[in-house]
């Protein structure tokens, strides 16, 4: 027990000198879309929905991604961190700490050998070509598949175990856990192909058993085909974006793996110059292509020869096989949405390696290994400190993907996006153009340039991308942009040009609340009160047939307020005035709404925090009180509160 301890210990200790100086990293790249403004991960009541929903599910474009266990995650830091990029950050070293410490015990499985089971660990732990998975912290499906996936299979090791107690209860926990792997990463689904690996060269002597097969394999098959059923069917979002890859010929794309594999040994080596979107240079000749083929053929010869079984070099094959089986779905063979991405190859890193501490073992005395890997760590360390730098600052992250790929227009669209929040509006607006220069079709830019125009008010700009938008079939996200034309016209001042779109855009998605605030605001300014109470009702997702008597509350607000422009303090101010009625239930959801608008509205935390103090709900009150603080230290109000009624 000391010695995993100590294990544990070690491992924590590298992880955190490697990435420690993350912790301070803002967000970047997908975080702004998967954190900062995905509005599911802000209250645990929306899990289900995050179940039923993409990944993306709040950006324009959409994606096919289904990874509800990330989403999930981020509601977890969401709760303790808001938007304090500092906790998601902690959660991802705490993630490469577990999946490090159970890659010792994997190898350690596998070899009984500490040292080789330790210094690959180490090394896995600390190399700088895991900051897509680590430092990013919407990489981080990587490092939850990574650990259920692990996790599963040393479940269904221990459970073929001949001393072990309950061992099909140990086995459908690897099956539950092998669930989970699939709910934080679609390419978790060939998990299956590694329990028949490990059967073959490790433990193929159960092979004799009558239905062994069935009984220990069969569940996780079944899973994975009852998983690929329900995302072609139910889960199988549409997305405006296809895969980066599916435009190339599959031939095109196998030629092309030949070179994806050089990089990533390049990079496995020597990982340096480090970079996100990747372009790698197509053979188009005929002697290119034919040099590409034949270098396919040697590699996938090689690949037969060291995967045949031998008593000598099992595991050496198996990891060999574990490298393949995760790499080749993610190699180009299928149209995904890049050749070459380092968080590709975060599993099949482990083979990599194991082999290299082993030959490194077999080859050095024992002194000499233990110094090597320890400077190699060393080394690692550093290299992986410097590349958490370069996420520190957004824009010169953008910048040097650029200068490594210029034709990244996802570099051009996020450079223009800190452009934008930084005030540089001329700088933003010429890279969402250079974004579309690119690609045409780049929705996100597009629908950036037409919010840049409106915030500049060039609301003739802005109405002209808007209704390119609008041509274009955007899915889900088409009440959206009606919603933003209605914008436009309201701040012409053609109102009733405004009520239409406001109108269209909720038979599209009446799930829009800010909508019927957008309507409420026009009815309130003709002063058709009867009207914005209706609509303020709907955005509150209040039913005016169930409960009439909160409409009257609504007009009597209405009629006295003078402000409905601000939509986060017209919701604080209306939360307050139904608390005052005794209506706390809905005097949150008018909260939650101000805050979704503001995340940062110090004084609506406190107003949330005394209506679950009147609830009753003392931990809910001390955590929105606790918000309070963070976001305002000095805030008096709130310290007395704490201290009177939660101490």
């Amino acid at each position: 027990m000391k010695i995993k301890f100590s294990v544990f210990i070690l491992i924590a200790v590298i992880c955190f000198l490697a990435y420690f100086n993350s912790l301070h990293n803002p967000f970047i790249w997908d975080d702004d879309a998967l954190v900062v403004r995905n509005t599911l991960i802000h209250n645990w009541q929306n899990i289900p929905k995050v179940f039923t929903s993409d990944l993306y599910f709040g950006i324009v474009s959409g994606s096919n991604f289904y990874r509800p266990l990330q989403s999930v995650s981020f509601i977890f830091d969401y709760h303790f961190w808001q938007l304090d990029p500092f906790g998601y950050h902690l959660s991802n070293i705490i993630m490469q700490i577990g999946v490090s410490t159970l890659v010792f015990i994997l190898v350690f499985n596998l070899l009984s050998s500490f040292g080789i089971a330790i210094s690959t660990a180490v090394l896995f732990a600390a190399t700088p070509l895991h900051t897509e998975a680590v430092t990013y912290i919407s990489g981080r499906a990587e490092m939850l598949m990574g650990f259920f996936v692990i996790l599963s299979l040393l479940l269904f090791i221990k459970s073929q175990s001949q001393s072990v107690k309950h061992p099909k209860l140990i086995l459908w926990f690897s099956v539950f856990s092998f669930m989970l792997s699939l709910l934080a990463k679609e390419v978790a689904i060939v998990f299956p192909l590694i329990i028949l690996g490990y059967i073959f060269y490790i433990s193929r002597e159960k092979l004799k058993e009558k239905y062994y097969l069935i009984k220990n394999v069969f569940p996780f098959v079944a899973v994975a085909l009852i998983y690929l059923i329900l995302r072609i069917s139910v889960f199988s979002f549409s997305t405006l974006r296809p895969p980066a890859l599916a435009k190339i010929s599959w031939f095109v794309r196998l030629s092309v793996i030949p070179k994806v594999i050089l990089t990533y040994f390049k990079l496995l080596f020597l990982p340096t110059g480090l970079h996100m979107s990747r372009e790698l240079v197509r053979p188009t000749s005929f002697i290119g292509i034919l040099v590409a083929i034949f270098l396919l053929g040697v590699i996938i010869f090689s690949c037969i020869y060291f995967l045949r079984y031998s008593t000598k070099r099992r595991v050496t094959s198996f990891m060999l096989f574990w490298a393949l089986v995760f790499f080749i779905p993610q190699s180009g063979v299928f149209p995904i949405n890049a050749f070459v991405a380092e968080h590709f190859i975060y599993l099949p890193a482990i083979s990599f390696f194991l082999l290299i501490v082993c030959f490194l073992h077999k080859a050095l005395r024992n002194k000499v290994f233990i110094l090597v890997v320890s400077l190699l760590c060393v080394f690692y360390i550093l290299l992986t400190s410097a590349r958490n730098f370069e996420w520190r600052n957004p824009v010169v992250f953008y910048k040097n993907i650029i200068k490594y790929s210029p034709d990244s227009f996802q570099a051009h669209n996020n450079l223009g996006l800190q452009y934008e929040y930084l005030g540089r509006f001329d700088e933003a607006g010429l890279e969402y153009k250079r974004a579309i220069s690119i690609k045409p079709d780049l929705i996100e830019a597009h629908a950036n340039l037409a919010n840049l125009y409106f915030k500049l008010k060039a609301y003739d700009q802005a109405k002209a991308e808007y209704e390119l938008l609008e041509k274009t079939d955007l899915g889900s996200k088409t009440g959206e942009t009606q919603n933003n034309l209605g914008n436009i016209y309201e701040a012409l001042g053609k109102t009733d040009n405004a009520l239409e779109k406001y109108n269209q855009a909720l038979l599209l998605d009446a799930s829009l609340k800010f909508t019927h605030f957008n309507l409420a605001r026009i009815y309130f300014g003709k002063g058709k009160i009867d009207l914005a109470a209706r609509h303020i009702l709907d955005s509150l997702g209040i039913s005016e047939k169930l409960e009439p008597n909160k409409r009257v509350v609504i007009i009597d607000f209405l009629k006295n307020t003078y402000n409905v422009d601000q939509a986060s303090e017209f919701y604080n101010n209306l939360g307050i005035n139904l608390a005052k009625n005794n209506l706390l239930k809905d005097a949150l959801s008018a909260f939650n709404l101000a805050l979704e608008l503001n995340p940062r509205f110090a004084d609506c935390y406190f107003n949330q925090g005394l209506a679950y103090l009147y609830l009753g709900k003392k931990s809910e009150a001390k955590f929105a009180l606790k918000q309070v603080l963070k976001i305002d230290p000095n805030h008096i109000r709130a310290k007395r509160l704490i201290a009177e009624k939660l101490m």
